[in-house]
């Protein structure tokens, strides 16, 4: 199709009488979509005069970024997910379309979506974790020159951070990477589009998560941000050269899981561990069923000799616990409640696997307010079947 037929398609839609219907939405992006599929060596884009025009017609909103800028939904089906695209359309999905600007770029995300079996192209993760979030965020220079495309030698040269971030925890311990996570990229007319993916966030939504975008570094930089060790709280450092900003994601914390968490937390503390066997809800249902025997006294495994330790305090506040191979780090806060005595149920780092046989680590503080650590082994009788 010439672009004399896109103008004149153009002019009769956009007549003060006309209003845009969702048959003539899809069929542009059906052609555009055609159009690239049929010259897929040629470069020839859209004017920006024409291509705005056509967005214009396609998103019908008001919001500025958003005629500008494809949806979550088209972002997703430009990457060849359909299922997913339909996900984001989804009541279930949260339209966000917020724009922040930070460095020399300007961001805009557009939405998430959380769920099992969203994505036709599946992850190994999720058959022990089959929930993921997917999102979308979209990158454009503040300078108005393009994105270079991604057959420009100057593509990716600037790389970008883009992940969620759970207040509270160490961002440079549980990130999308961490968190079997992965992305998506391409560049539509100047403008930079990233899907990205990884086990589920909702769980944590009664703590807090943001979405940190960072430039300079394609991982997680603590020259972008600040982590505050008393507060949990997570800040973009304002001196930073690049840019550093923090969306915070508005997840409904009735979604939240404190015990689904707790689990999935101590198997991020514990990469050795293997249960890849079995299935999230039966590692899940054994770790409720371990912090129940601690919390009502029973014993949940033999001592190690010599494991038995008295915490020390770092500078932080927190408590440092090694042992052999292990290392802990944490926080009292996140052990104990105010004035509890007697074993914490709250975290249980646990590793190993072999021959059916677990380590966890258990932390216990006395009535002196004295906090010591051992580990315990979890011999069989007290392993489910994965």
């Amino acid at each position: 199709m010439k672009d004399a037929d896109w103008e004149r398609m153009l002019s009769q839609a956009l007549a003060p009488a006309a209003e845009p219907e969702e048959e003539l939405n899809q069929s542009i992006i059906r052609q555009l979509q055609e159009r690239g599929r049929s010259k897929p060596n040629a470069k020839k884009r859209l004017s920006a005069g024409l291509l705005a025009a056509v967005l214009l017609l396609v998103l019908s909103v008001s919001a500025y970024a958003a005629t500008r800028l494809f949806s979550a939904g088209q972002v997703a089906e430009m990457f060849g997910d359909r299922l997913l695209a339909d996900a984001f359309e989804s009541k279930d999905a949260v339209r966000i379309e917020r724009s922040m600007a930070s460095g020399d770029y300007h961001f805009t995300l557009h939405g998430l979506v959380t769920g099992a079996g969203l994505s036709e192209f599946k992850h190994l993760s999720e058959d022990l974790y089959p929930d993921r979030t997917y999102a979308v965020v979209s990158i454009t220079r503040q300078d108005g020159k393009p994105m270079p495309d991604t057959d420009d030698p100057e593509y990716g040269k600037d790389p970008f951070f883009i992940s969620p971030l759970v207040k509270g925890l160490k961002p440079w311990e549980a990130n999308i990477f961490s968190m079997n996570g992965g992305y998506s990229e391409d560049v539509l007319d100047g403008v930079m589009y990233r899907l990205i993916s990884l086990d589920e966030v909702e769980m944590f939504a009664d703590r807090g998560v943001y979405l940190a975008i960072s430039s300079g570094s394609a991982f997680y930089s603590s020259e972008a941000f600040r982590y505050d060790e008393k507060t949990g709280e997570i800040h973009a450092r304002e001196d930073y050269p690049g840019a550093s900003l923090l969306f915070e994601l508005p997840l409904d914390a009735a979604k939240a899981d404190r015990d689904k968490a707790d689990a999935y937390l101590d198997s991020l503390s514990s990469p050795s561990s293997s249960h890849d066997s079995g299935t999230e809800e039966e590692w899940i249902k054994w770790m409720q069923e371990l912090r129940a025997k601690i919390r009502d006294g029973e014993t949940i495994g033999q001592t190690v000799p010599g494991s038995v330790k008295e915490m020390t305090y770092d500078d932080s506040g927190k408590i440092a616990y090694a042992f052999g191979e292990r290392s802990v780090t944490m926080s009292p806060e996140d052990l104990f409640e105010e004035g509890q005595i007697g074993f914490s149920d709250r975290r249980l780092p646990i590793s190993g696997g072999i021959d059916n046989t677990y380590e966890a680590v258990l932390f216990h503080r006395d009535e002196n307010g004295v906090i010591t650590g051992r580990i315990v082994i979890l011999g069989e009788g007290s392993i489910p079947e994965f």
